[in-house]
């Protein structure tokens, strides 16, 4: 609370500073900064177009309004801004960055990649930039691509468990389940509540039992597991399964035993089958609470 009220406090000083400079670039820059700190962006769009009317060259008041519209819900003014950024200043990388995320947001995963890839010859160990990357690559279908994306994101940042997810994906998509399986795997040692990481470990898993894989559904939980539904216990059940979780497995997916029981019944023979691929990683048991 002291800070925001400092920061309102700052809001009106600049403020009356604009009334006494209204020329004066930087003090609607700063304004807009600040109104931005408020969580006011209207009021902070407002500011930045002040300062680029009297600066139209102002790169910094352009990139961040670029942002702010991008929050806003505005990607097509947002994109115009960050394209005014890389002509204006052509060797900052974050320019490049936004302006792929813009494309992004707009559903241009060709034009996404094509200026991201321009930010990093300027910045080649940006963490956000490969993970944009990784997730366009995906939803074009260019698996082998997102995989090396994804990759190499994890090798600067091995604890980003979407980096390890989308990194099953992209193996799901080249049909490599022993990798797939191994990525989820990792995505739940980072975040044992990963529930998605979980489901989709589960089909993979279930791939590897099945005589054919035409009948085997990945399934997004949405941040929730939902432990009344069949489909879910049971590639849940999978998912500890994989991980030699057997007890753990059987127990969870004992309700399906009325509800579902021909899936009961497969859980069951798998368990019953079951070598375990690895030991279950330390506290993963608690990690998927669906409650």
């Amino acid at each position: 609370m002291r800070n925001e009220a400092q920061t309102r406090i700052l809001v009106e000083r600049l403020r009356e500073q604009t009334l006494r400079q209204p020329s004066d670039s930087m003090s609607w820059y700063n304004l807009g900064v600040a109104q931005t700190t408020l969580g006011a962006p209207e009021e902070a769009i407002a500011a930045f177009r002040s300062a680029i009317q009297h600066n139209p060259k102002y790169v910094a008041a352009h990139f961040n309004l670029g942002c702010t519209l991008l929050e806003t819900g505005a990607p097509q003014e947002a994109l115009a801004e960050f394209e005014e950024v890389t002509r204006l200043a052509p060797q900052m990388a974050e320019g490049y960055f936004m302006r792929g995320t813009a494309h992004g947001v707009l559903g241009q995963p060709e034009q996404l990649i094509q200026i991201t890839e321009v930010g990093l010859r300027l910045a080649p160990d940006s963490g956000r930039a490969y993970f944009n990357l990784g997730m366009a690559c995906n939803r074009l279908r260019r698996f082998q691509e997102a995989v090396d994306y994804f990759s190499r994101l994890i090798l600067l940042d091995g604890q980003n468990a979407v980096a390890h997810f989308e990194l099953g994906k992209a193996y799901r998509g080249l049909n490599r389940t022993d990798e797939e399986i191994r990525a989820y795997r990792n995505a739940i040692e980072i975040q044992g509540d990963y529930f998605d990481a979980w489901l989709h470990l589960g089909a993979a898993f279930l791939k590897t039992k099945r005589a054919s894989a035409g009948g085997v559904k990945y399934i997004d939980s949405g941040g929730q597991l939902l432990l009344d539904d069949p489909e879910q216990t049971f590639y849940l059940s999978l998912g500890l399964l994989a991980l030699g979780m057997k007890e753990d497995a059987i127990a969870n997916a004992a309700r399906l035993n009325e509800s579902s029981p021909e899936l009961f019944s497969e859980l069951q023979q798998y368990a019953n089958a079951a070598v375990s691929l690895a030991q279950a990683a330390p506290g993963t048991s608690s990690g998927v609470d669906g409650s």
